[in-house]
């Protein structure tokens, strides 16, 4: 069990570096491409030169996610084992929702082209989302109960950066918000996902070097 958590881990660290790297590289393949204002979905929309190559990148990059989340539940089950098992499960649906089930359906690029695929798309990415963000609040949780409030504090200052970035990333679909017309959508959802994904690199990292 001690080899496949090393292999969870080098897995999980392939998976955050394949999705960090996935919008700089398919950007140069799409002329005008701008990464501070284009979401990262839009690589998989209908009619894109890259839809396809988008969408087994994500399908990868889910298996990954989800192979590696076996290796946390063995890094915390003896801190707690129902918050090491829930933190797995954020992982699995983050890897199934965001990763894999986005890659399978496609965003729609217009409103006259909405259907059962691109709302299941938006459904499944808005569950992995969520699924990331439960996550980060348990690995606080246990390294709490593991008596190492340093690191607590440090995933949960990310965790509260993940959350003023998502806010600025929903601000056009949010009341409150949406009147300040906050630009650079593609910029906050990249930094979302950065603050979300860094503490479950660090934790890897962390382990690995440990071992």
């Amino acid at each position: 069990m001690v080899g496949y958590k090393r292999f969870g881990f080098y897995l999980l660290v392939l998976a955050v570096g394949s999705e960090l790297l996935l919008p700089f590289v398919l950007g140069h393949f799409i002329p005008g491409y701008q990464q501070k204002n284009m979401l990262i979905s839009s690589f998989g929309e209908t009619g894109m030169e890259t839809r396809n190559a988008f969408r087994i990148w994500e399908i990868f990059n889910g298996i990954l996610f989800i192979a590696a989340a076996p290796a946390f539940y063995q890094e915390f089950k003896t801190t707690s084992p129902l918050l090491a098992a829930g933190l797995v499960g954020s992982l699995i649906l983050f890897g199934l929702g965001d990763c894999i089930i986005t890659g399978l359906f496609a965003r729609a690029k217009t409103a006259e082209e909405v259907g059962f695929a691109s709302i299941l798309h938006n459904v499944a990415s808005g569950a992995g989302f969520i699924a990331l963000f439960v996550g980060n609040g348990l690995l606080i949780w246990l390294f709490f109960l593991r008596h190492k409030p340093g690191w607590g504090l440090v995933l949960l200052t990310l965790l509260v950066l993940a959350g003023i970035t998502m806010l600025l990333f929903s601000s056009p679909k949010l009341p409150l918000l949406k009147a300040y017309h906050v630009a650079h959508r593609g910029l906050w959802q990249r930094l979302t996902l950065l603050f979300l994904y860094l503490p479950y690199l660090l934790v890897s990292l962390r382990s690995l070097q440990h071992k």
